[in-house]
């Protein structure tokens, strides 16, 4: 076995200290976190089996840390698996972008729905069913009063229903910039440690892999078939087609960014066209699936 002593202790102490940190002063995560692959990468790449020691080491330290710490320490050990691995096969900074958001994002939306069938966590809708119900009894004491009609209460708590099915979207935004700050920071540190690194491909290159909308397709064929009473099955379905849905929308995005550079449009129409697919994302959507299928990239001529 090729074992690094040195490298495993030292990678293990940082490791084990950022795992106290959390657990200690969770809202320091978020300072933490962006830094975490970059021991962990570099253990991986120059060493498997000293990052498999280390590895054991904490997951036997958070079994003592809170629930919150372990799941991320956790989402550290297998993202440094999944980046140091993607490395290692020369894969592109943009697939190891988008494979490590996925990751995270089906990692966290997982580990909620047990926190939530183990009553750990509340559910979303609870969390927000108190604010819900005082509006709601606000707008309904004025409808009585006549000043507010019954039509506008309704739309309102439609209005909040629809921001709480947003969240698993916000999330996975959220999980994507958190991918992209990880990579921008532990690549040129991990350059240092001679890991070689790619770097990204302009947008208009990108080109997400067809199984993705395969899965997509699998995933809404699935979900003809799943009832309200199939708690869990549910939950990651309907999650995981989120996930599937922000990765065709960066292939929407990679299209319109095509068509810029091919056709030079003005600096107003290129601001416009990206405007218009955040706005009209399921547009967008609809875009990325029409060319991975159809590759509309090679039917743009250039100008």
């Amino acid at each position: 076995m090729n074992i690094d002593i040195r490298k495993t202790i030292v990678t293990s102490i940082i490791m084990l200290l950022a795992t106290i940190i959390i657990h200690f002063v969770p809202g320091l995560f978020l300072i933490i976190a962006p830094f975490l692959l970059i021991p962990a990468v570099t253990l991986y790449y120059h060493s498997k089996e000293s990052y498999y020691v280390m590895s054991f080491v904490i997951l036997i330290a958070v079994i003592f840390a809170s629930i919150f710490t372990m799941q991320i320490m956790l989402s550290v050990i297998f993202g440094g698996y999944i980046v140091g691995q993607l490395l290692k096969e020369k894969a592109s900074k943009e697939r190891i972008l988008y494979i490590l958001t996925v990751f995270y994002t089906v990692f966290s939306l997982i580990a909620i729905i047990i926190l939530q069938m183990a009553g750990v966590i509340p559910k979303m809708a609870d969390i927000f069913a108190p604010a819900t119900d005082a509006y709601y009894n606000l707008l309904m004491a004025e409808v009585e009063k006549g000043t507010v009609t019954k039509t506008y209460a309704d739309l309102f708590l439609t209005s909040m229903d629809a921001l709480v099915l947003q969240i698993p979207g916000l999330l996975i935004l959220f999980l994507f910039i958190l991918s992209l700050i990880q990579i921008s920071i532990t690549f040129p540190f991990v350059r240092k440690f001679k890991v070689s690194t790619p770097n990204f491909r302009p947008l208009y290159m990108w080109r997400i892999p067809k199984v993705v909308l395969y899965l997509y397709f699998l995933t809404l064929f699935i979900a003809l078939f799943i009832t309200d009473t199939d708690v869990v099955l549910l939950g990651i379905v309907t999650n995981f087609k989120y996930v599937l849905e922000w990765v065709i929308f960066i292939q929407g995005l990679s299209l319109f960014s095509f068509f810029i550079k091919v056709k030079r449009t003005h600096p107003v129409l290129n601001i416009l066209i990206y405007i218009f697919a955040f706005i009209f994302s399921p547009v967008t959507q609809i875009f990325g699936m029409i060319d991975m299928i159809l590759n509309l990239k090679s039917n743009i001529k250039r100008k």
